[in-house]
């Protein structure tokens, strides 16, 4: 969810797909190579974390990105345990909304779905229309994420989901300005087969903001999303596999009376010193720096900083002298925020617009030494529909060069040289919604 950003006026107009609905029995869901790529020949997906609302239920959509139907079998599991299936034939070109309430009650939901062939993906979507979150191709042994909040009128969960046939086994620390911590009753713990778990962090960090979690699986594999409502304000955060030196984050905004802060979590004995890079129009900035003690977190403000004009979306590339966990915290002054994670680094990416609002930026960030040409075309087409020259470590304007873009559409993105995507959605003040491109992972 993303788990998308870019570009113009879809040249393919994807329509809801005819279903057949009928029950079948779970199976074991296989290993998804890909999710991404142009044609990826995936067999599983995985969705967790995603709410339920009686008024504004949350849903995930596939989409089939190629030419030929694909045969789906879904599995929803809700945190009551209850467990509900439905096979469906997705047309070529074509997408499909599920919403997982409609097929059993519960708080929160993941979503299990063996693909018979390649090139079907998915991003599941809150409510709210302002937070999503790509489905993941295949389960890990490690996640991170940051910025978390416990405060008063704020809750923070990890929604933990097992993919495969036999029971996982994970731990769970908790880092926080004052320190590092792991709590008895995140440790050891066992996920059966199929099953999700959802972590309350309130339950062991007690009214605090900024809080990093780090995730090891000590058996098996897991998807992990992170899920906040902040004051109100929901999202939902795919984190990242391990900490690193390095981060991307392409569409920060700097808009008047939005907030912008960047989050970071050092899950290691060394203190961290980051290095933030800001590229924002024609303005040159001076690298910001933030100092983080070992085994805590610590924040820097991008938006409002006296450093840092108000002119639209920046660009803004971390560097850390050790690995370290990065998210984005988006919103407005004295009201809640919601996370995002780092653009994943990529030379081939998906861009469908899930929630149908279009978007308010797309652009895509070079973080090498070389300039790169980056290529966008629309679903099903062979013609591009633009050539982007990206200098070494800057930022380009998907949307300028792609006419129609905001609107919407399905476009695929690629590039011989690895770039970041970046993508809002309209908001006010502009950019304080982050959505995630479907990028491959």
């Amino acid at each position: 969810m993303r788990r998308a950003p870019l570009l113009v006026a879809c040249a393919v107009v994807l329509a809801g797909a005819g279903v057949a609905v009928t029950l079948r029995p779970a199976r074991n869901p296989a290993a998804y190579p890909g999710e991404g790529a142009v044609a990826p020949q995936s067999t599983a997906l995985y969705c967790t974390g995603l709410p339920g609302s009686a008024h504004r239920p949350g849903r995930v959509t596939f989409v089939n990105t190629t030419a030929a139907s694909r045969a789906l079998e879904v599995e929803v599991v809700s945190d009551t345990g209850h467990v509900a299936t439905r096979s469906l034939t997705l047309a070529a070109r074509s997408q499909y909304s599920l919403q997982p309430s409609t097929l059993e009650p519960g708080n929160f939901y993941a979503v299990l779905t063996r693909v018979a062939g390649g090139g079907v993906v998915a991003e599941e979507v809150a409510g709210t229309d302002a937070a999503a979150a790509p489905c993941a191709s295949a389960g890990s042994t490690a996640w991170s994420a940051t910025g978390f909040s416990t405060a008063v009128g704020s809750s923070a969960y990890v929604s933990v989901f097992n993919p495969t046939a036999t029971a996982a086994v994970f731990d769970v620390s908790l880092y926080s300005a004052s320190g590092y911590s792991a709590p008895q009753a995140f440790q050891g713990v066992s996920v059966p087969a199929h099953a999700e778990v959802y972590l309350d962090l309130a339950r062991a960090a007690v009214n605090l903001r900024g809080i990093g979690v780090g995730l090891r699986v000590l058996r098996g594999t897991l998807v992990v999303v992170g899920v906040q409502d902040d004051q109100g304000t929901l999202s939902l955060d795919p984190g990242q596999a391990t900490p690193g030196t390095r981060a991307y984050f392409p569409a920060v905004t700097t808009a008047h009376r939005a907030s912008a802060v960047l989050e970071v979590a050092n899950p290691g004995p060394t203190p961290a010193v980051v290095r933030v890079h800001v590229v924002l129009g024609s303005f040159r900035i001076q690298d910001q720096y933030l100092s983080v003690a070992p085994y805590a977190t610590g924040a820097l403000a991008l938006t409002p900083n006296p450093a840092i004009p108000a002119a639209g979306y920046a660009a803004v590339s971390v560097r850390a002298n050790v690995p370290v966990v990065t998210d984005l915290a988006t919103g407005t002054a004295g009201s809640g925020s919601a996370l995002s994670a780092p653009s994943p680094v990529t030379t081939s990416a998906f861009v469908h617009d899930f929630t149908s609002k279009g978007y308010d930026a797309l652009r895509v960030l070079n973080p090498g030494r070389r300039t790169i040409t980056v290529i966008v075309s629309a679903l099903g087409s062979v013609s591009a529909l633009a050539h982007l020259h990206v200098g070494a470590h800057d930022v380009a304007d998907l949307a300028a060069a792609v006419p129609g873009a905001r609107r919407g559409g399905s476009y695929l993105v690629t590039s011989p040289g690895p770039f970041a995507l970046g993508l809002t959605l309209p908001s006010r003040p502009a950019g304080i919604t982050v959505v995630a491109p479907l990028d491959g992972r």
